[in-house]
């Protein structure tokens, strides 16, 4: 790098690269032994795309929806980007990636190892060439440019672990969840069981088999509940944040060490004129994102195993089966624990029906009777409760009504039938005298 004395000669430098066919230059950073993490890809393929995505005649034709998940677009994931590319049939600017690509990695040349060897090696290829620049789909380039990247440990998509959940409850629909499922190999269901949800919950809070074991006793019910309590917000439907939750579970992510970033990311942008400005959205990490052990030392050039190529697939969407979940009889008291030690479990709370009080039709609604013992309860509690109860109370109400209607009907076609049977009788058989001597 010698003669690259300040970071403008570094970038000029940089925009030459660009008639080098991607091939030569993969098989140069193979040999090299540079391989470059997932994130540094969504940065580039980000950066490249811009332009066009956010192109005034394009961006007016979007729906609100889309314009409102676009709001997060700088976190977006490599699988949601190229789901852009894909929709609306983007033109993809090879040279622009590849200028993007290697001022990064000329700006961090010493975190990846590079030294003068490798610059004679691009000019020996820069000089092989025509200036004339590579013409390629973005399916065949990253078909080729796919083999140097890896995802290091704590990213998933490209995204960091403790953004993850905000970018794609923000920023995706319930399709692209089931899409990047597919893309790793996780089939997302509508509905979980109840072992399905314990097992998420002993393998997020590390639980003991000891706590395992109590919580295969509760119902889901205070599953929902004990996860409440523990600042953390999961149910048996799927929602998008459930989604994700299934995805990093099914993938095992669930505590990995974060590699810290630490690129230098002050490299040239265009600025496109066409392009419509908007109002970014900054995610933070909160007590519902995925659970990881904090940032270790920086991702380096040195990669024990060699990363596949990177595969675009088709996102194909299949109904999923329903799981059935049984519900409680109102006949049946709920109980419910609060959270419980590691040591010893705490006594049972009951919540009791009061017979009186359950009224159907212009009666006041249906409200539970704690008794003494469950003053504990939060507020929280007591609404998913009341929650639930409304629940069972609406499917009695339902097969009370239905039962009387089918009461009715019977009482009307019985007396149907009879008024039939005496009217055939007068006509028929008796030519037009009553019966009984009437």
């Amino acid at each position: 790098m010698s003669k690259l004395k300040t970071t403008e000669e570094l970038f000029a430098y940089s925009k030459t690269l660009s008639v080098i066919p991607a091939e030569d230059l993969v098989n140069l950073l193979l040999t090299s032994k540079i391989h470059v993490p997932n994130y540094i890809h969504r940065f580039v393929l980000r950066e490249t795309i811009y332009p066009k995505v956010f192109a005034n005649s394009l961006y007016q034709t979007y729906t609100d929806e889309l314009k409102y998940r676009l709001r997060g677009y700088n976190d977006y994931s490599i699988y949601l980007l190229n789901k852009l590319i894909s929709d609306y049939n983007l033109d993809f600017d090879a040279a622009k990636y590849k200028e993007i690509f290697f001022d990064v990695l000329f700006l961090n040349a010493e975190l990846y190892g590079i030294k003068d060897h490798f610059f004679n090696e691009l000019d020996r290829l820069k000089y092989k060439y025509a200036v004339d620049f590579e013409v390629i789909n973005y399916q065949s380039f990253m078909n080729l440019f796919g083999k140097i990247f890896f995802e290091p440990s704590g990213y998933l998509d490209g995204v960091k672990l403790t953004i993850l959940k905000d970018v794609m409850i923000h920023s995706s629909t319930l399709g692209d969840l089931r899409g990047l499922g597919e893309k790793y190999g996780v089939k997302v269901p509508r509905r979980i069981n109840k072992t399905q949800l314990v097992d998420i919950l002993a393998k997020r809070f590390r639980l003991s088999d000891e706590e395992i074991v109590l919580l295969n006793a509760k119902s889901v019910l205070e599953l929902e509940i004990y996860a409440k309590e523990k600042g953390f917000s999961i149910s048996i439907d799927l929602k998008k944040s459930d989604m994700v939750e299934y995805i990093v579970y099914s993938l095992s992510m669930y505590h990995q060490e974060v590699v810290k970033d630490m690129h230098n990311y002050s490299v040239p942008l265009a600025v496109d004129l066409d392009s419509v400005r908007i109002e970014e959205i900054k995610f933070e990490t909160n007590d519902q994102d995925i659970p990881v052990v904090e940032d270790v030392k920086p991702v380096t050039e040195t990669i024990t195993s060699e990363p596949g190529p990177i595969v675009l697939e088709e996102e194909v969407v299949e109904p999923e089966p329903i799981i059935e979940q049984t519900q409680p009889s109102v006949a049946e008291p709920v109980i419910v624990e609060p959270a419980f030690a590691a040591s010893e479990p705490t006594p049972k709370t009951e919540v009791h029906f009061e017979p009186d009080s359950i009224t159907i039709d212009n009666e006041p609604a249906l409200k539970p009777t704690f008794s003494d013992s469950g003053k504990n309860f939060s507020e929280e509690e007591r609404a998913l409760l009341d929650e639930k109860i409304a629940m069972i109370i609406k499917k009695y109400q339902r097969k009370r009504h239905q039962k009387a209607f089918f009461t009715f009907f019977g009482i009307f076609l019985g007396i149907a039938v009879i008024g039939l049977l005496a009217y055939s009788y007068y006509i028929y058989l008796t030519t037009g005298n009553l019966p009984f001597g009437l």
